[in-house]
């Protein structure tokens, strides 16, 4: 598989309208909110957030974690290490989108990411 480097307007372009679901993180689609993964406190639509990624293979990003402002999450090395694949940490606002997750059953109100601002990228061979 052949690294590459992906620029800041395609991340941006990547991570807008990103709903903020993963393997590691999960949203009460309830009550469209999501807790910061350092100190639990309840984020909804319109707040400020920086969010962890990481790309599975170069191929599907993932969120690994999603954080209150006032944790000062800004760096790939100090939120989860460099490691060999895209990583990238961003600055956001949490927005509602609809979105029909694997299991089928439409989420109308799901938090997405909005106003994204690549604060940090670590490409592939930063890794290596």
């Amino acid at each position: 598989m052949v690294a590459y480097r992906l620029s800041e307007a395609e991340l941006t372009e990547l991570f807008t309208g990103l709903v903020v679901e993963s393997l590691a993180v999960k949203q009460d689609f309830g009550t469209t909110t999501i807790g910061c993964r350092q100190c639990g406190e309840t984020l909804s639509v319109g707040d400020a957030v920086a969010v962890a990624l990481t790309c599975y293979e170069d191929h599907s990003w993932e969120i690994e974690g999603v954080y209150c402002t006032d944790h000062g999450v800004d760096s790939v090395a100090e939120t989860m290490g460099i490691r060999a694949e895209n990583q990238a940490v961003v600055g956001a606002t949490l927005e509602s989108a609809g979105y029909l997750p694997p299991d089928g059953n439409f989420e109308p109100d799901a938090l997405t990411l909005g106003a994204v601002d690549v604060l940090d990228y670590s490409p592939t061979a930063d890794g290596y």
